[in-house]
Parts: C-alpha cells; structure tokens; sequence
C-alpha cells in the first residue's frame, strides 16, 4: 500500500452545515452496526445484491428500535432508483428506466432531508477493482447518474478474499495510476480517513465532475465478508 497515515477527516465542502458534519458518521455507524448484525463468513460467495439487502434488512431492524435519539430521523433504502433533474431541451429518465443506486440514507433532521449514497461492489476473485472504479461502480458518481447534486457519496467494498489492505492498496494505485480517467483531484488524493473509529478501512478520494457540476467527495468503506 502506498500510504498507510491515519488522517482525521479535514475540512468539508463550504456548503455542508453542523448538521452535516455529523450526517456522514452517522451514516457509517448505521452500516457498522448493520454489519455487526451479519455472519461475515455466510456471505463469502455471495453476490453484491443478495450481501446488500441483508445489510440493508439489518440496519432496518435496528431503525425500528432505535438505541440513540438522533436514529429516529433516518431511513434507509435499497436499490431505491435515482431521479433525473429536470432540464429543459433534455430527456429524462423515467419510470423502469432510472438508473438505481444500492443504498440511500434519508435524515429527516433538516429541510430539504440529506441524503447519502452508497455503491456497493466486490472485492475478490473475478471482481477486480477495475469493476469497482468503472462505469457501473465508482463512474456513476462521476457521471453524474447518482449523486447528481451532492458533495459527497460512498462506495462499500465487500471484500471476499486476500484482506482490506491489499485491496486497498490495488484502489490507490490505479487511482493515483491514471487520475485523468478518474479524474482525481491533485488536491485530494486517496487516503486513509476512518470517519468512526470502528472503520478502520475508510478512505476518501475526491474527484471533478466536469464543467458546471461540483467536485465530489468519495468514502471508500472496506468490508470483510468470508
């Protein structure tokens, strides 16, 4: 692996509040805690969507009894399809033809509600990383197909073989190996930014996203399951 620094998460976008600074954390201990309530080595020959609706069902359980004040305010949905902005002289898409993203976390806390968004892919044999960081992975935050108006996504790695370091490792070389595909950010390289402690496995890469839409920032969260 190229960097192994622990870096606390640093200076956010100008437009995320308080509230938001809290969102993101918030939003990966619910994954941390759905995760708990799995059987990793159940899931190590599993396909993504099958690893992400028990993770998904899981967090929801935990939402129906909520142990902390502040989870009340949360929902989370899987495969929840991805509205278009509407533009004029632009067609859309609607109905069965939107696109899907796997995870959203909804807070209800602030009005307009905050959202974040997760991709999921695997990480093992015959899932590489470069189906992790191409068009069905990390290029739907990059093209605008999720995200389209937010500062900030995530992608889940659920690794099935070697360990988290490694593929880490494999994601910060390609990236920082062809930047101008990813267009990656000289300012903000991949590194290792753990947004709760039990995330020993999170890092962020922030990439452009072309003419007129914002940057984005990307927290790649490493999951083991087998």
């Amino acid at each position: 692996m190229i960097s192994s620094s622990s870096h606390q998460p640093t200076g956010r976008s100008d437009n995320l509040g308080d509230y938001d600074r809290l969102f993101i954390p918030r939003v990966h201990r619910l994954i941390k805690i759905g995760y708990d309530q799995l059987t990793p080595g159940e899931h190590s020959n599993d396909e993504e969507t099958a690893i992400t609706g028990d993770l998904v069902e899981a967090i929801e359980d935990v939402l129906d009894f909520p142990t902390a004040k502040w989870m009340r305010f949360y929902s989370v949905h899987d495969d929840p399809p991805e509205n278009q902005p509407r533009r004029r002289g632009r067609q859309r898409r609607r109905g069965r033809k939107r696109k899907r993203v796997d995870i959203r976390f909804v807070s209800s806390k602030t009005s307009p509600r905050t959202r974040f968004r997760f991709e999921c892919k695997r990480l093992g044999r015959g899932h590489n990383v470069g189906l992790y960081l191409g068009a069905k992975g990390l290029g739907c935050f990059l093209t605008g197909d999720y995200a389209r108006e937010d500062t900030r996504a995530g992608m889940l790695g659920y690794v099935q073989s070697d360990d988290e370091e490694t593929w880490a490792g494999k994601l910060e070389q390609r990236l920082l190996d062809s930047p101008r595909i990813y267009s990656l950010r000289a300012e903000s390289p991949w590194r290792h930014e753990p947004v709760i402690r039990e995330f020993a496995h999170t890092y962020r890469s922030d990439h452009g996203r072309g003419r007129g839409r914002r940057p984005i920032e990307i927290y790649h969260t490493l999951l083991r399951f087998y």
